[in-house]
């Protein structure tokens, strides 16, 4: 008989802010959080838990601790490669400063029939990037959720079934490529919500050949049980004329995605409205990377660190932009410190010479924050992103100080993080990675 696995635990502890990824409970008083085989299991006091018989104690030396980031939106091909870039590793480079997930809005690269009539290519491709993505991490840890399915002419109710069965989830931003019109796409819509696809929707100007120019008039002609998500709704890269952005944000209650390589001046004023409105919980963080404006690994954190400082946003709230509402909308079961979630987390600290005492005070000011670590499903798979932003503190794991000083690891490493480099407990025991959860999905 197979001996039975040992049950990894993890201890997180001396946590200076504690950011939930709740938008409107973003602070919690714990100090401490208990892992179980990449679940968290309990979150209090130190005191709350047997540190004596942890795996791994972890002691962030007061830092801020939060969920890992979510980008809402990338173009992703089948494997961490960006030919319009000509970039390998993006991915991982997101991965080491602090972006543990990362949602397609629709598979593109040479030849890949995104902009043509061809259902069968379409459909198979949403299929075969699911399915790569259910058994390749990027770096060995991101979790990156592919296969999202462009619609065009030809597309049936029985192709829907196939793909849900197969594990087809998402549908492609409407209008970045293929139909978007209402009297096109509506039956392709009842056939997606039957089998409980995520539906997001393209919005302003067209963006590249191929993509088409939405209005709020289609979007409200749908309806909002129709659509889960306005994509880059503060331009992709140009945006929507303001009358008809607020169209969209007085007259329904869909969640709004602001990204980086957007309309800057657009995102505040949205931004602004909904803090006015009180319904920050409809606002997602995403990039549109890695187009032709480029793959910036930060992006996210320095989106949600405009907000803040801008916006004169709490820096824990504009975090649950990035995490708890994306993970909400989106029905992940990350994105929150919370019992049962998967344990994707980061420590993160203000950087030397921030007139900010914390990340969040430095976010606030304006200052890019600096990760200390990035743990996903328990385990810690960096300690420091290329070039990532320095921070003031290190983490502490089982009493040994873990950190970079180095210039050339600074600037050009870290090793892979699937290696052993710190002593630490990193992944490598042959076994595929688990396929992140789901919950189910509801909007505030």
């Amino acid at each position: 008989m197979e001996a039975m696995k040992k049950m990894t635990t993890r201890a997180i502890v001396n946590i200076g802010q504690l950011v939930t990824g709740d938008i409107y409970q973003p602070l919690s008083k714990a100090t401490a959080i208990w892992i179980e085989d990449g679940i968290i299991k309990a979150v209090g006091k130190e005191g709350d838990f047997p540190l004596g018989s942890a795996d791994m104690v972890i002691d962030v030396q007061g830092m801020t601790v939060c969920p890992g980031l979510i980008d809402a939106h990338v173009h992703n091909t089948l494997d961490d490669y960006a030919p319009q870039q000509r970039e390998i590793g993006w991915m991982e480079n997101a991965l080491l400063v602090g972006v543990t997930t990362i949602i397609s809005e629709g598979e593109q690269g040479p030849g890949f029939p995104r902009f043509f009539d061809d259902a069968i290519g379409s459909k198979a491709t949403a299929i075969l990037a699911k399915r790569v993505f259910d058994r390749f991490r990027p770096a060995g840890a991101l979790k990156m959720h592919g296969g999202a399915l462009v619609l065009v002419n030809g597309l049936t109710r029985d192709d829907f079934k196939e793909m849900a069965e197969a594990g087809v989830w998402l549908v492609a931003e409407i209008g970045g490529g293929g139909l978007y019109r209402p009297e096109d796409i509506g039956p392709m819509l009842k056939w997606a919500k039957e089998f409980d696809f995520f539906v997001s929707m393209h919005f302003g100007a067209r963006s590249i050949p191929g993509s088409s120019t939405v209005s709020a008039a289609e979007i409200l002609a749908l309806g909002e049980d129709m659509i889960d998500k306005i994509a880059h709704a503060n331009g992709g890269s140009t945006a929507a004329p303001w009358d008809m952005t607020l169209e969209i944000i007085e007259q329904t209650n869909i969640p709004l995605e602001m990204i980086h390589n957007g309309n800057h001046k657009m995102m505040h004023r949205i931004v602004r409205t909904l803090k006015e409105r009180d319904e920050l919980h409809r606002l997602v963080l995403g990039t549109d990377c890695p187009t032709g404006q480029g793959a910036i690994p930060n992006a996210i954190m320095r989106t949600a660190v405009f907000i803040s400082a801008i916006d004169d946003i709490p820096a824990a709230q504009a975090l649950a932009m990035a995490t708890g509402n994306t993970a909400r909308i989106y029905g992940l079961n990350t994105g929150f410190i919370q019992v049962g979630r998967e344990a994707d987390i980061l420590a993160i600290d203000y950087p030397p010479g921030s007139v900010g005492t914390n990340a969040l005070e430095a976010m606030e000011n304006g200052d890019t924050v600096g990760v200390s670590m990035v743990m996903v499903d328990g385990n810690i798979v960096s300690v420091k992103g290329r070039d990532g932003r320095p921070t003031a503190r290190n983490i502490k794991v089982n009493g040994k100080e873990l950190g970079i000083s180095n210039i050339n690891d600074y600037l050009f490493g870290p090793p892979n993080p699937g290696f052993n480099v710190y002593e630490a407990t990193f992944f490598g025991d042959g076994k595929p990675p688990r396929v992140p959860g789901r919950v189910p999905r509801k909007r505030a």
